[in-house]
């Protein structure tokens, strides 16, 4: 039952994230595609990564990470910065893209203001100390990850 019940908030939460985020792209000239808009906020999540690094995050190759990544630059969602010889550029997402993150973080407000309104002080108290579980996990996964 709660596997169950899991899967159909999970599944309602990703179709209404999605149809957001599509309204948000649609909104704009010059937009973004979903692809787009996907790579960006992996950059920005990510904080500023190399093209190794945001290629190892989405697991993807090095020739398609620099593909998504020159398309990106292109818009003018993307650029590069701090390049030397000892050190490969890193990666930062530029005011362009965050006018449309921005619309996309007012969208995690109001599902937070939804729960919120849902339930009570007791209720939202447990809800957070499931979701530090859950961020405790993801950070040690995380950690996993980066030294294989």
């Amino acid at each position: 039952m709660i596997e169950e019940n899991f899967d159909k908030i999970y599944k309602a939460f990703r179709i209404d994230l999605y149809r957001h985020i599509f309204s948000i792209l649609g909104k704009r000239e010059g937009s973004l595609s979903a692809t787009d808009y996907f790579s960006a906020e992996t950059i920005f999540l990510i904080g500023t990564p190399t093209v190794s690094e945001f290629a190892k995050a989405l697991s993807i190759s090095q020739p398609n990470a620099t593909y998504r990544i020159k398309a990106l630059m292109e818009k003018g969602y993307v650029e590069k910065f701090g390049a030397d010889k000892k050190s490969a550029s890193r990666l930062r997402v530029t005011e362009k893209f965050m006018r449309f993150y921005h619309e996309d973080l007012a969208y995690g407000n109001f599902i937070f203001h939804r729960l919120s309104e849902r339930l009570n002080a007791e209720e939202l108290a447990e809800v957070d100390k499931i979701f530090e579980d859950f961020i405790r996990q993801i950070e040690t996964e995380q950690g996993e990850r980066k030294s294989c």
